[in-house]
Protein backbone atom coordinates (compact mmCIF):
# COMPACT_ATOMS: atom_id res chain seq x y z
CA UNK A 1 0.00 0.00 0.00
CA UNK A 2 1.27 3.55 -1.24
CA UNK A 3 1.60 6.16 0.98
CA UNK A 4 -1.14 7.69 -0.72
CA UNK A 5 -3.36 5.26 0.27
CA UNK A 6 -2.56 5.65 3.19
CA UNK A 7 -3.06 9.30 3.69
CA UNK A 8 -6.80 8.66 1.98
CA UNK A 9 -7.64 5.06 2.27
CA UNK A 10 -9.30 3.47 5.43
CA UNK A 11 -6.37 3.01 7.67
CA UNK A 12 -5.40 6.43 7.78
CA UNK A 13 -9.23 6.83 8.91
CA UNK A 14 -8.79 4.92 11.85
CA UNK A 15 -5.58 6.27 12.33
CA UNK A 16 -7.18 9.93 12.75
CA UNK A 17 -10.42 8.67 14.19
CA UNK A 18 -8.97 7.13 16.85
CA UNK A 19 -6.50 10.08 17.41
CA UNK A 20 -9.54 12.38 17.31
CA UNK A 21 -11.33 10.44 19.85
CA UNK A 22 -8.44 10.47 22.29
CA UNK A 23 -7.93 14.24 21.59
CA UNK A 24 -11.68 14.38 23.36
CA UNK A 25 -11.41 12.17 25.77
CA UNK A 26 -8.23 13.80 27.04
CA UNK A 27 -9.25 17.58 26.81
CA UNK A 28 -6.61 18.63 25.20
CA UNK A 29 -6.77 21.87 22.73
CA UNK A 30 -6.16 20.51 19.41
CA UNK A 31 -2.29 20.53 18.25
CA UNK A 32 -0.88 23.20 16.14
CA UNK A 33 0.68 20.27 13.40
CA UNK A 34 1.00 22.80 10.72
CA UNK A 35 3.80 24.16 12.98
CA UNK A 36 5.63 20.84 13.55
CA UNK A 37 8.98 19.86 11.74
CA UNK A 38 10.01 16.20 12.70
CA UNK A 39 13.67 15.90 13.15
CA UNK A 40 15.69 12.91 11.72
CA UNK A 41 19.47 12.13 11.61
CA UNK A 42 20.32 9.68 9.25
CA UNK A 43 23.55 7.40 10.29
CA UNK A 44 24.43 5.66 7.41
CA UNK A 45 22.95 4.59 4.02
CA UNK A 46 23.58 2.45 1.08
CA UNK A 47 22.13 0.89 -2.13
CA UNK A 48 23.38 -1.91 -3.96
CA UNK A 49 22.15 -4.35 -6.66
CA UNK A 50 22.50 -8.02 -5.02
CA UNK A 51 21.32 -11.30 -6.87
CA UNK A 52 19.11 -9.40 -9.29
CA UNK A 53 17.74 -7.38 -6.00
CA UNK A 54 18.12 -3.48 -5.30
CA UNK A 55 18.83 -3.39 -1.59
CA UNK A 56 18.21 -0.78 0.20
CA UNK A 57 19.55 -0.23 4.02
CA UNK A 58 20.18 2.96 6.20
CA UNK A 59 19.92 3.90 9.69
CA UNK A 60 17.76 6.95 11.16
CA UNK A 61 17.76 7.75 14.69
CA UNK A 62 14.56 10.03 15.75
CA UNK A 63 15.32 12.73 17.92
CA UNK A 64 12.34 15.26 18.27
CA UNK A 65 9.54 13.19 20.52
CA UNK A 66 6.15 12.84 18.79
CA UNK A 67 3.49 14.37 20.60
CA UNK A 68 0.51 12.22 21.85
CA UNK A 69 -1.73 11.41 19.46
CA UNK A 70 0.43 11.70 16.55
CA UNK A 71 2.90 9.34 14.31
CA UNK A 72 6.01 10.39 11.97
CA UNK A 73 5.61 7.98 8.92
CA UNK A 74 8.85 7.80 6.77
CA UNK A 75 8.68 6.35 3.76
CA UNK A 76 11.66 4.89 1.71
CA UNK A 77 11.44 5.71 -2.15
CA UNK A 78 13.59 4.39 -4.71
CA UNK A 79 13.38 7.49 -7.65
CA UNK A 80 14.77 8.12 -11.05
CA UNK A 81 15.02 12.03 -10.38
CA UNK A 82 15.30 12.19 -14.35
CA UNK A 83 12.38 10.36 -15.78
CA UNK A 84 10.55 10.65 -12.25
CA UNK A 85 9.87 6.57 -12.22
CA UNK A 86 9.97 5.69 -8.91
CA UNK A 87 8.67 2.50 -6.11
CA UNK A 88 8.15 2.96 -2.67
CA UNK A 89 9.27 0.98 -0.26
CA UNK A 90 7.74 -0.51 2.69
CA UNK A 91 7.06 2.47 5.15
CA UNK A 92 8.73 3.29 9.00
CA UNK A 93 5.77 4.68 11.72
CA UNK A 94 6.71 6.41 14.00
CA UNK A 95 4.62 6.93 17.02
CA UNK A 96 3.76 8.43 20.09
CA UNK A 97 2.33 5.79 23.18
CA UNK A 98 -1.46 5.62 21.66
CA UNK A 99 -0.68 5.54 18.00
CA UNK A 100 1.71 2.65 18.77
CA UNK A 101 -1.22 0.35 20.44
CA UNK A 102 -3.67 2.03 17.43
CA UNK A 103 -1.23 0.12 15.02
CA UNK A 104 -0.50 -3.19 16.65
CA UNK A 105 -4.56 -3.73 16.71
CA UNK A 106 -5.81 -1.98 13.67
CA UNK A 107 -3.49 -1.07 11.14
CA UNK A 108 -0.50 -3.97 11.47
CA UNK A 109 -2.49 -6.45 9.27
CA UNK A 110 -2.56 -3.86 6.48
CA UNK A 111 1.26 -2.93 6.53
CA UNK A 112 2.98 -6.16 7.03
CA UNK A 113 6.15 -5.28 6.01
CA UNK A 114 5.98 -1.54 7.89
CA UNK A 115 8.58 -1.18 10.51
CA UNK A 116 6.22 0.45 13.52
CA UNK A 117 8.12 1.38 16.61
CA UNK A 118 7.26 4.06 19.71
CA UNK A 119 9.07 6.26 20.20
CA UNK A 120 9.32 7.67 24.45
CA UNK A 121 9.82 10.93 25.04
CA UNK A 122 13.05 12.53 25.86
CA UNK A 123 15.49 9.72 24.64
CA UNK A 124 16.72 8.95 20.91
CA UNK A 125 15.34 6.14 18.65
CA UNK A 126 17.34 4.37 16.00
CA UNK A 127 15.33 2.79 13.83
CA UNK A 128 18.01 -0.08 11.38
CA UNK A 129 15.97 -0.41 7.63
CA UNK A 130 16.46 -3.00 5.35
CA UNK A 131 14.46 -3.51 2.49
CA UNK A 132 14.48 -4.91 -1.39
CA UNK A 133 12.95 -5.07 -4.35
CA UNK A 134 13.55 -6.90 -8.02
CA UNK A 135 15.84 -4.86 -9.63
CA UNK A 136 14.71 -3.19 -13.20
CA UNK A 137 17.27 -1.74 -15.57
CA UNK A 138 15.93 1.82 -14.90
CA UNK A 139 16.49 1.72 -11.31
CA UNK A 140 20.82 2.37 -12.53
CA UNK A 141 20.28 6.14 -12.03
CA UNK A 142 17.61 5.93 -9.38
CA UNK A 143 18.37 7.11 -5.83
CA UNK A 144 17.05 6.48 -2.40
CA UNK A 145 14.83 9.23 -1.23
CA UNK A 146 13.43 9.00 2.61
CA UNK A 147 9.70 11.40 2.42
CA UNK A 148 8.49 12.45 5.71
CA UNK A 149 4.82 12.89 6.71
CA UNK A 150 3.11 13.42 10.29
CA UNK A 151 -0.45 12.79 11.15
CA UNK A 152 -2.70 14.61 13.88
CA UNK A 153 -6.17 14.52 14.11
CA UNK A 154 -7.50 15.40 10.75
CA UNK A 155 -4.53 17.03 9.48
CA UNK A 156 -1.89 15.07 7.61
CA UNK A 157 1.65 17.11 6.99
CA UNK A 158 4.39 16.71 4.43
CA UNK A 159 7.48 17.27 6.58
CA UNK A 160 9.97 17.66 3.89
CA UNK A 161 11.96 14.84 2.00
CA UNK A 162 15.60 14.20 1.41
CA UNK A 163 18.16 11.62 -0.77
CA UNK A 164 19.69 9.34 1.65
CA UNK A 165 21.63 7.27 -0.65
CA UNK A 166 22.70 6.40 -3.89
CA UNK A 167 24.43 3.75 -6.21
CA UNK A 168 28.23 3.65 -5.52
CA UNK A 169 30.14 5.26 -8.57
CA UNK A 170 32.70 2.52 -9.70
CA UNK A 171 35.91 3.97 -8.85
CA UNK A 172 37.25 4.80 -12.44
CA UNK A 173 41.52 4.66 -12.38
CA UNK A 174 42.49 7.39 -14.33
CA UNK A 175 44.11 7.11 -17.99
CA UNK A 176 47.33 6.85 -18.33
CA UNK A 177 48.56 8.04 -21.59
CA UNK A 178 51.98 7.08 -22.83
CA UNK A 179 54.02 9.01 -25.13
CA UNK A 180 56.69 6.46 -27.16
CA UNK A 181 59.26 8.37 -28.62
CA UNK A 182 61.86 7.65 -31.91
CA UNK A 183 64.12 9.19 -33.77
CA UNK A 184 64.27 10.07 -37.19
CA UNK A 185 67.53 8.52 -39.36
CA UNK A 186 70.11 11.32 -40.33
CA UNK A 187 70.24 12.81 -43.67
CA UNK A 188 72.40 10.37 -46.01
CA UNK A 189 74.03 12.05 -48.99
CA UNK A 190 76.36 8.70 -49.16
CA UNK A 191 76.16 7.16 -52.24
CA UNK A 192 73.61 4.47 -52.51
CA UNK A 193 75.46 0.99 -53.17
CA UNK A 194 73.22 -1.78 -53.41
CA UNK A 195 73.67 -5.77 -55.04
CA UNK A 196 71.46 -8.17 -56.64
CA UNK A 197 71.74 -11.56 -55.41
CA UNK A 198 71.41 -15.14 -57.07
CA UNK A 199 72.58 -18.53 -57.71
CA UNK A 200 72.52 -20.28 -60.85
CA UNK A 201 73.27 -24.23 -61.23
CA UNK A 202 74.50 -24.61 -64.49
CA UNK A 203 75.20 -28.52 -66.02
CA UNK A 204 78.60 -29.54 -67.11
CA UNK A 205 79.80 -32.15 -69.29
CA UNK A 206 82.23 -34.57 -66.50
CA UNK A 207 85.59 -32.70 -65.93
CA UNK A 208 84.43 -30.09 -68.58
CA UNK A 209 83.86 -26.29 -68.58
CA UNK A 210 82.46 -25.49 -71.88
CA UNK A 211 79.01 -23.71 -71.73
CA UNK A 212 76.69 -25.46 -73.60
CA UNK A 213 73.63 -23.34 -73.01
CA UNK A 214 71.19 -25.56 -74.36
CA UNK A 215 72.47 -28.52 -71.92
CA UNK A 216 70.09 -29.73 -70.02
CA UNK A 217 68.73 -27.44 -67.28
CA UNK A 218 71.39 -25.15 -68.64
CA UNK A 219 68.87 -22.49 -70.18
CA UNK A 220 66.54 -22.18 -67.10
CA UNK A 221 69.66 -20.97 -65.32
CA UNK A 222 71.23 -18.61 -67.43
CA UNK A 223 67.73 -17.15 -67.90
CA UNK A 224 68.06 -16.57 -64.01
CA UNK A 225 71.29 -14.50 -64.82
CA UNK A 226 69.70 -12.89 -67.55
CA UNK A 227 66.74 -11.87 -65.48
CA UNK A 228 68.42 -10.54 -62.36
CA UNK A 229 70.95 -7.88 -64.92
CA UNK A 230 67.95 -7.07 -66.67
CA UNK A 231 66.26 -6.34 -63.39
CA UNK A 232 68.96 -3.78 -62.97
CA UNK A 233 70.12 -2.78 -66.21
CA UNK A 234 66.41 -1.45 -67.16
CA UNK A 235 66.15 0.64 -63.84
CA UNK A 236 66.99 4.04 -65.04
CA UNK A 237 68.11 5.32 -61.10
CA UNK A 238 70.67 3.32 -60.81
CA UNK A 239 74.03 2.51 -62.89
CA UNK A 240 75.25 -0.92 -63.04
CA UNK A 241 79.19 -0.64 -61.24
CA UNK A 242 80.20 -4.33 -61.46
CA UNK A 243 79.53 -8.04 -61.97
CA UNK A 244 80.51 -11.00 -59.25
CA UNK A 245 80.55 -14.42 -60.17
CA UNK A 246 81.73 -17.20 -57.68
CA UNK A 247 82.01 -20.80 -58.81
CA UNK A 248 81.97 -24.00 -56.47
CA UNK A 249 81.96 -27.80 -57.23
CA UNK A 250 80.69 -30.09 -54.35
CA UNK A 251 83.39 -31.79 -52.38
CA UNK A 252 84.31 -35.23 -54.30
CA UNK A 253 87.71 -35.81 -55.84
CA UNK A 254 90.88 -34.17 -55.63
CA UNK A 255 90.71 -30.97 -53.90
CA UNK A 256 93.48 -29.64 -56.45
CA UNK A 257 91.35 -31.16 -59.49
CA UNK A 258 88.13 -29.06 -57.75
CA UNK A 259 89.38 -26.17 -57.59
CA UNK A 260 90.47 -25.91 -61.09
CA UNK A 261 87.20 -27.14 -62.43
CA UNK A 262 86.18 -24.13 -60.34
CA UNK A 263 88.05 -21.52 -62.14
CA UNK A 264 88.05 -22.66 -65.46
CA UNK A 265 83.83 -23.00 -65.52
CA UNK A 266 83.87 -19.76 -63.59
CA UNK A 267 85.94 -18.49 -66.33
CA UNK A 268 84.17 -19.50 -69.39
CA UNK A 269 81.22 -18.81 -67.81
CA UNK A 270 82.35 -14.70 -67.51
CA UNK A 271 83.20 -15.12 -71.49
CA UNK A 272 79.94 -16.43 -71.87
CA UNK A 273 78.09 -13.40 -70.51
CA UNK A 274 80.50 -10.71 -71.66
CA UNK A 275 79.96 -12.17 -75.44
CA UNK A 276 76.42 -12.33 -75.31
CA UNK A 277 73.47 -10.01 -74.69
CA UNK A 278 72.98 -11.37 -70.81
CA UNK A 279 76.08 -8.99 -69.49
CA UNK A 280 77.34 -7.21 -72.46
CA UNK A 281 79.22 -3.57 -71.42
CA UNK A 282 79.35 -4.52 -67.66
CA UNK A 283 82.71 -5.42 -65.62
CA UNK A 284 82.46 -9.01 -64.38
CA UNK A 285 84.96 -10.30 -61.68
CA UNK A 286 85.18 -14.02 -61.63
CA UNK A 287 86.64 -16.52 -58.95
CA UNK A 288 86.97 -20.22 -58.84
CA UNK A 289 86.31 -20.64 -55.00
CA UNK A 290 86.81 -25.04 -55.30
CA UNK A 291 84.90 -27.16 -53.02
CA UNK A 292 81.63 -25.88 -51.42
CA UNK A 293 82.48 -26.99 -47.89
CA UNK A 294 80.76 -24.00 -46.27
CA UNK A 295 77.61 -24.97 -48.38
CA UNK A 296 77.75 -28.68 -46.95
CA UNK A 297 77.79 -27.26 -43.39
CA UNK A 298 74.66 -25.24 -44.15
CA UNK A 299 73.06 -28.94 -45.19
CA UNK A 300 74.40 -30.57 -42.57
CA UNK A 301 72.94 -28.11 -40.20
CA UNK A 302 69.51 -27.30 -41.84
CA UNK A 303 68.67 -30.95 -43.02
CA UNK A 304 68.41 -34.22 -41.09
CA UNK A 305 67.53 -36.53 -43.93
CA UNK A 306 71.18 -38.08 -44.36
CA UNK A 307 72.26 -41.66 -42.70
CA UNK A 308 75.10 -40.98 -40.03
CA UNK A 309 74.56 -37.23 -39.90
CA UNK A 310 76.89 -36.64 -36.53
CA UNK A 311 79.39 -38.75 -37.77
CA UNK A 312 79.49 -36.68 -40.86
CA UNK A 313 78.94 -33.61 -39.21
CA UNK A 314 82.50 -34.61 -37.37
CA UNK A 315 84.57 -34.88 -39.79
CA UNK A 316 83.28 -31.79 -41.60
CA UNK A 317 84.27 -29.63 -38.78
CA UNK A 318 87.80 -31.15 -38.07
CA UNK A 319 90.62 -29.37 -39.50
CA UNK A 320 92.26 -31.63 -41.75
CA UNK A 321 92.57 -31.59 -45.65
CA UNK A 322 89.69 -31.34 -47.76
CA UNK A 323 91.17 -34.68 -49.54
CA UNK A 324 91.21 -36.47 -46.10
CA UNK A 325 87.57 -35.03 -45.07
CA UNK A 326 86.80 -37.03 -48.10
CA UNK A 327 88.03 -40.34 -47.63
CA UNK A 328 87.70 -40.52 -44.14
CA UNK A 329 83.26 -39.77 -45.17
CA UNK A 330 83.62 -42.79 -47.62
CA UNK A 331 85.35 -45.20 -45.21
CA UNK A 332 84.27 -44.20 -41.26
CA UNK A 333 80.16 -43.06 -43.00
CA UNK A 334 79.93 -44.50 -46.38
CA UNK A 335 76.37 -44.49 -45.96
CA UNK A 336 75.83 -41.44 -45.23
CA UNK A 337 78.46 -40.46 -47.73
CA UNK A 338 76.69 -41.81 -50.73
CA UNK A 339 73.25 -40.83 -49.54
CA UNK A 340 74.85 -36.66 -50.08
CA UNK A 341 76.96 -37.57 -53.02
CA UNK A 342 73.51 -38.57 -54.47
CA UNK A 343 71.11 -36.16 -52.79
CA UNK A 344 72.85 -33.07 -51.47
CA UNK A 345 76.00 -32.71 -53.74
CA UNK A 346 74.40 -31.43 -56.77
CA UNK A 347 73.19 -28.21 -55.00
CA UNK A 348 76.63 -27.59 -54.28
CA UNK A 349 78.23 -26.79 -57.80
CA UNK A 350 76.63 -23.67 -58.01
CA UNK A 351 77.80 -20.16 -59.07
CA UNK A 352 77.02 -17.18 -57.11
CA UNK A 353 76.34 -13.81 -58.62
CA UNK A 354 76.27 -10.38 -57.68
CA UNK A 355 75.24 -7.28 -59.41
CA UNK A 356 76.45 -4.28 -58.06
CA UNK A 357 74.91 -0.82 -58.98
CA UNK A 358 74.62 2.62 -57.19
CA UNK A 359 71.49 4.76 -56.57
CA UNK A 360 70.61 8.20 -57.35
CA UNK A 361 68.94 10.24 -54.69
CA UNK A 362 65.10 10.77 -54.84
CA UNK A 363 62.79 13.87 -53.65
CA UNK A 364 59.87 12.96 -52.11
CA UNK A 365 57.45 12.64 -54.90
CA UNK A 366 59.95 10.43 -57.12
CA UNK A 367 60.05 8.39 -53.11
CA UNK A 368 56.49 7.07 -53.52
CA UNK A 369 56.93 5.77 -56.78
CA UNK A 370 59.93 4.18 -56.60
CA UNK A 371 58.55 2.67 -52.77
CA UNK A 372 56.12 0.72 -54.83
CA UNK A 373 58.35 -0.31 -57.35
CA UNK A 374 61.91 -1.10 -56.37
CA UNK A 375 61.78 0.38 -52.28
CA UNK A 376 65.27 -1.17 -51.76
CA UNK A 377 66.93 1.74 -53.82
CA UNK A 378 65.44 4.20 -51.24
CA UNK A 379 67.58 4.78 -47.76
CA UNK A 380 66.06 5.18 -44.56
CA UNK A 381 65.92 8.79 -44.60
CA UNK A 382 63.93 8.98 -47.76
CA UNK A 383 61.79 6.23 -46.74
CA UNK A 384 61.14 8.14 -43.49
CA UNK A 385 60.29 11.75 -45.24
CA UNK A 386 57.96 9.85 -47.19
CA UNK A 387 56.28 8.34 -44.26
CA UNK A 388 55.99 11.84 -42.51
CA UNK A 389 54.00 12.65 -45.74
CA UNK A 390 51.50 10.40 -44.39
CA UNK A 391 51.94 11.10 -41.13
CA UNK A 392 47.96 11.69 -40.13
CA UNK A 393 46.90 8.34 -42.17
CA UNK A 394 47.86 5.76 -39.87
CA UNK A 395 47.66 2.77 -41.58
CA UNK A 396 49.52 4.44 -44.64
CA UNK A 397 52.45 5.74 -42.13
CA UNK A 398 51.92 2.01 -40.67
CA UNK A 399 52.62 0.17 -44.19
CA UNK A 400 55.38 2.33 -44.85
CA UNK A 401 57.05 1.62 -41.85
CA UNK A 402 56.65 -1.93 -41.64
CA UNK A 403 58.21 -2.74 -45.45
CA UNK A 404 60.86 -0.26 -43.99
CA UNK A 405 61.73 -2.75 -41.11
CA UNK A 406 61.45 -5.58 -43.71
CA UNK A 407 64.42 -3.93 -45.77
CA UNK A 408 66.33 -3.28 -42.69
CA UNK A 409 65.40 -5.50 -39.86
CA UNK A 410 68.14 -5.10 -38.05
CA UNK A 411 68.61 -0.94 -38.36
CA UNK A 412 68.66 0.45 -34.78
CA UNK A 413 66.60 3.56 -36.11
CA UNK A 414 63.79 1.54 -38.01
CA UNK A 415 63.64 -1.16 -34.70
CA UNK A 416 63.36 1.90 -32.11
CA UNK A 417 60.04 2.94 -34.74
CA UNK A 418 58.69 -0.11 -34.85
CA UNK A 419 58.72 -0.52 -31.00
CA UNK A 420 57.35 3.26 -30.59
CA UNK A 421 54.49 2.00 -32.81
CA UNK A 422 54.24 -1.54 -31.05
CA UNK A 423 53.67 1.14 -27.52
CA UNK A 424 51.12 2.63 -29.12
CA UNK A 425 48.94 -0.71 -30.20
CA UNK A 426 49.59 -1.78 -26.40
CA UNK A 427 51.95 -4.56 -27.44
CA UNK A 428 54.89 -4.74 -24.65
CA UNK A 429 56.66 -8.07 -25.86
CA UNK A 430 56.71 -6.87 -29.04
CA UNK A 431 57.70 -3.69 -28.37
CA UNK A 432 60.67 -5.08 -26.35
CA UNK A 433 62.15 -7.28 -28.64
CA UNK A 434 62.29 -4.75 -31.31
CA UNK A 435 64.50 -2.32 -28.82
CA UNK A 436 66.85 -5.40 -27.92
CA UNK A 437 67.88 -4.20 -31.54
CA UNK A 438 68.38 -0.85 -30.99
CA UNK A 439 71.42 0.75 -29.83
CA UNK A 440 71.87 2.52 -26.22
CA UNK A 441 70.26 5.78 -26.51
CA UNK A 442 67.76 8.27 -24.36
CA UNK A 443 65.12 7.23 -26.30
CA UNK A 444 65.76 3.49 -25.96
CA UNK A 445 65.41 4.23 -22.59
CA UNK A 446 62.05 6.25 -22.14
CA UNK A 447 60.27 3.13 -24.78
CA UNK A 448 61.81 1.10 -21.91
CA UNK A 449 60.43 2.59 -19.34
CA UNK A 450 57.08 3.05 -20.88
CA UNK A 451 57.38 -1.17 -21.77
CA UNK A 452 58.26 -1.66 -17.78
CA UNK A 453 54.72 0.00 -16.84
CA UNK A 454 52.86 -1.90 -19.52
CA UNK A 455 53.92 -4.91 -17.68
CA UNK A 456 52.77 -3.59 -14.70
CA UNK A 457 56.34 -2.86 -12.73
CA UNK A 458 55.41 0.93 -12.14
CA UNK A 459 58.91 1.69 -10.26
CA UNK A 460 60.85 0.99 -12.80
CA UNK A 461 58.85 2.99 -15.52
CA UNK A 462 59.43 6.08 -13.43
CA UNK A 463 63.34 4.74 -12.86
CA UNK A 464 63.87 4.93 -16.57
CA UNK A 465 61.50 7.43 -17.82
CA UNK A 466 63.48 10.07 -14.65
CA UNK A 467 66.67 8.83 -16.50
CA UNK A 468 65.82 9.47 -20.04
CA UNK A 469 64.17 13.07 -18.90
CA UNK A 470 67.84 13.79 -17.34
CA UNK A 471 69.13 12.66 -20.57
CA UNK A 472 67.00 15.34 -22.08
CA UNK A 473 64.60 13.65 -23.52
CA UNK A 474 61.43 16.43 -23.31
CA UNK A 475 58.79 13.64 -23.62
CA UNK A 476 59.69 12.55 -20.35
CA UNK A 477 58.76 15.56 -18.29
CA UNK A 478 54.74 14.91 -19.95
CA UNK A 479 55.40 11.07 -18.85
CA UNK A 480 56.08 11.65 -15.42
CA UNK A 481 53.22 13.90 -15.10
CA UNK A 482 51.00 11.72 -16.53
CA UNK A 483 52.48 8.70 -14.10
CA UNK A 484 51.75 11.60 -11.31
CA UNK A 485 48.04 11.03 -12.15
CA UNK A 486 47.81 7.26 -10.35
CA UNK A 487 50.08 8.60 -7.65
CA UNK A 488 47.71 11.52 -7.07
CA UNK A 489 44.41 9.40 -7.28
CA UNK A 490 45.74 6.58 -4.97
Amino acid sequence: MSMNDYKTGRGLARLLTFSMLLFLLSGVQKAQAADYDYVLKINRSALAVVDSNVVASFQVTAIQDVPAMQSVVLVPELIDTVTMRKVELPMIFINSRNQQIYFERSLKDEYPDAIAVRKKNGQNLDIDYLRSVKYEPWMDNAVLKLKKQSCACSNPQDRGEMIIAMFPKEEVPPIINLFPVYLLPPADNSVKVREERGSAFLCFEVNKWDIKPDYMTNPVELQKIHNSVNLVKNDSDVTIQRMTIEGFASPEAPYEHNLMLSENRTEALKSYLLRTNIAKGIRIEATGKGENWEGFMKQLNSRSDAPQQSRLMSIATSSISPDEKEKRMRKEAPEGFRYVVENWFPELRCTNYTVIYTVRPFTIEESERVFETRPINLNLNEIYRLADKYANDQEKYYSIIRKAYMLYPNDSYINLTMACLAIKKGEADEAAEYLSKVNDCPERTMNEGLVAWMRGDADKAVQLVEKARQQGVKQAEVQLQEFGKLKNKQ
